[in-house]
């Protein structure tokens, strides 16, 4: 990779903060194949499976927006901390009804929601103190650096949560996925630049120019794609276990090694980022990328075994980085002059994961009156239509 790529680790206040929230996010990644085998034990109905999605995604529909809004105001670190804090709790408690099997549908559910509310609380935040730990001329090598870390975790978080899971059992699981807020709870606690930046953003008056970017034509029209996309592309992570676990009867190994191939994927886009996401091809790649997401859904409803399932994944992980990535990156360009980023965050937020949330439920409603198969055949159709018509609006264009 370029050294200029890599240049903000050599920042060691960056490099702190990388190393800390690669850790957390390689705790979350084993998390979530330990819920979903958990709950595929309680419960065999899809609907009740894809709750899990739905109560995870839910919160940030809610409070992202709220959080993004303090966060401008000057509050990050206090939420930050009070948001890690929570999550870390909530996963301890979790590893501890699980080791004592007190584990129950209502109990996992309630407590995947409690965590989802850790992450909408800290996600506008966290996104926006990536910028403010290094000069201006690295904040785009420091927002890539973060996300190949987060690429790298999603391949080695669910082959390690795999290994767990068979060799510990999901208690242990849980438990490292509470330890490894750790790091950013230390990192917050003793993080130096709130005493200059926060201070600074407590100064700042809004202006009514500033709530212009939230509601124009232009951006509304975004924020209805975003949404779109995102109700299709959930049914894949809401269907998932219940094709693996349940259908197709995976071992845990096999099992956990299916995020992992689409963090797989998500490596080999995040490889070739330079070509796929150049500013001038924005919506050609977005078009793309929702296509061969749709193929991996596909893939997904009709695999016989594992094998196919690993080769959906993979197109799942190719897509998904493409299409979550660029839909960040449009969020964050069209705030202009707007001192609201981090609410604009939240408002990107709120809307990406309402689409995951209601998506999942639905998806999981259609699957229990129909099967696992034609939901996720009818998602891939959904979402390879808007990829076509998208495609082929940006290529009239010239």
């Amino acid at each position: 990779m370029n050294e200029s790529v890599w240049s903000p680790m050599k920042i060691s206040i960056y490099r702190s903060f990388w190393i800390c929230a690669f850790l957390s996010n390689l705790g979350t990644w084993i998390q979530d194949v330990a819920a979903s085998w958990v709950m595929t034990h309680l419960s065999t109905s899809p609907l009740i499976i894809s709750l899990l999605s739905f109560t995870g995604s839910l919160p940030v529909l809610f409070f992202s927006i709220p959080s993004g809004y303090l966060s401008d105001l000057g509050h990050r670190r206090k939420l930050l901390l009070f948001a890690q804090c929570l999550m870390c709790f909530a996963a301890g408690l979790l590893a501890y009804l699980v080791w004592t099997e007190q584990v129950t549908e209502v109990s996992l559910l309630g407590l995947s929601l409690i965590m989802g509310v850790g992450f909408a609380l800290a996600n506008p935040a966290f996104q926006s103190v990536l910028t403010d730990l290094v000069p201006n001329t690295m904040q785009a090598q420091a927002v890539l650096v973060y996300y190949m870390g987060i690429n790298i975790t999603r391949v080695l978080g669910p082959t390690l949560g795999g290994g767990i899971l068979s060799g510990f059992g999901p208690s242990s699981a849980f438990m490292v996925n509470s330890i490894s807020f750790l790091g950013l709870i230390l990192f917050f606690w003793k993080w130096p630049v709130p005493q200059t930046v926060e201070s600074q953003k407590q100064k700042v008056r809004i202006q009514d120019s500033d709530w212009k970017p939230l509601l124009s034509l232009h951006n509304m029209k975004l924020w209805v794609e975003i949404f779109l996309v995102t109700f299709f592309a959930s049914s894949l992570w809401a269907l998932y276990p219940t094709r693996g676990r349940i259908e197709l009867q995976l071992s845990s190994l096999q099992y956990g090694s299916l995020l992992g191939f689409l963090g797989l994927g998500a490596c080999v886009s995040a490889f070739l980022s330079g070509k796929i996401m150049h500013p001038d091809r924005t919506q050609r790649s977005l078009a793309g990328s929702y296509v061969i997401y749709a193929v991996g859904i596909l893939l997904l409803g009709l695999a016989p075994g594992y094998m196919l399932m690993c080769a959906a994944m993979f197109c799942g992980g190719v897509g998904w980085l493409v299409l979550s990535t660029l839909m960040n990156m449009s969020s964050r360009q069209i705030t202009g002059t707007s001192q609201l980023k981090a609410t604009m965050l939240g408002v990107f937020l709120a809307v990406f994961y309402a689409g995951m949330a209601l998506g999942a439920i639905s998806w999981g409603a259609v699957a229990r009156v129909g099967s696992t198969s034609v939901a996720l055949v009818m998602a891939s159709v959904g979402l390879g239509l808007i990829g076509f018509y998208k495609g082929l609006k940006d290529f009239a264009r010239g």
